[in-house]
C-alpha cells in the first residue's frame, strides 16, 4: 500500500510539473507575441537632444526671468543674487516638470513602435525579475527568449527616458528651496539629504537607461 501511495504521489507530482511547465510556456509565448517587432526608433537621440538643447534653454530663460522678478520684488535688505537664483530655479523646476512630461509623451513615446501593452504583463514576478536582470545587469542572455528580452528592453528604455526628462524638474525645485532657506534647521538638513538622494537616483536612472541601449545594441539581430 505504501508503495502504491508513493507511485500515486509521484504521478500527481509529474502531472503538476507538466501543468507548471505548460503554463510557463503559454506565458512566455504570449509575451513573445507582444514583443514581436517592438522597436526603439531613436529614444537615445531624442533624450540627447532634450538635454543638449531644450534643458539648457529652459534653465537660461528661467534664470533670466528669476532675476527680473527678483529685481522688481526684492527689497533693499534682501540679497538680489540669492533671490534671483531662488526664483529662477523654482521657475525652471516647474517648467522642466511640465515640458519634460510633454516631451516624453510627444517626442519619446512615438519612438516605440508598434504601441502595445507591456511585454512583461502576464509573466510571474520571478520571470519579470529574470527579464530585468538580463536587460539591466549584464546577466547572460537566454537566446530562446531574446524576442521577449528585446521587446521588454525597449519598453523599459522608454519608461527610463521619461523619468530622465522629469526628474531634473524636482531636482531644480529642491535646489531653489535650498538656496532660499540655507541650512538653519533640521528641516533644511533633511531637504539637503533629499536633494542628494534625488541626485543619486537621477544618476542611477541614467545608468540603467544606458544599459538598455547597450543591451539592444549587443543583441541586435
Amino acid at each position: 500500500m505504501a508503495y502504491l501511495s508513493l507511485r500515486l504521489n509521484d504521478g500527481e507530482l509529474g502531472v503538476h510539473m507538466r501543468d507548471v511547465n505548460a503554463g510557463a510556456e503559454v506565458r512566455w509565448a504570449k509575451a513573445a507575441a507582444r514583443a514581436e517587432g517592438v522597436t526603439d526608433l531613436g529614444i537615445g537621440a531624442a533624450v540627447r537632444r532634450y538635454f543638449l538643447v531644450v534643458f539648457p534653454s529652459i534653465i537660461a530663460v528661467a534664470l533670466v526671468l528669476g532675476f527680473v522678478l527678483a529685481a522688481v520684488w526684492t527689497g533693499p535688505e534682501q540679497n538680489l543674487l540669492r533671490s534671483g537664483i531662488h526664483l529662477g530655479l523654482l521657475l525652471a523646476g516647474i517648467a522642466l516638470l511640465i515640458i519634460g512630461l510633454i516631451y516624453g509623451n510627444k517626442k519619446v513615446g512615438p519612438l516605440v513602435q508598434p504601441r502595445r501593452m507591456g511585454v512583461m504583463v502576464g509573466l510571474t514576478a520571478d520571470e519579470a525579475k529574470h527579464v530585468r536582470r538580463q536587460v539591466l545587469t549584464g546577466k547572460p542572455t537566454d537566446p530562446e527568449k531574446l524576442t521577449v528580452l528585446r521587446g521588454a528592453a525597449v519598453q523599459i528604455r522608454e519608461g527610463l527616458a521619461k523619468q530622465l526628462l522629469t526628474t531634473p524638474g524636482s531636482l531644480a525645485l529642491l535646489c531653489g528651496q535650498a538656496v532660499s532657506r540655507g541650512i538653519t534647521s533640521v528641516l533644511d538638513v533633511v531637504m539637503v539629504l533629499l536633494l542628494l538622494a534625488l541626485t543619486v537616483l537621477l544618476g542611477f536612472i541614467a545608468r540603467q537607461f544606458q544599459r538598455t541601449g547597450t543591451f539592444l545594441s549587443s543583441t541586435r539581430f
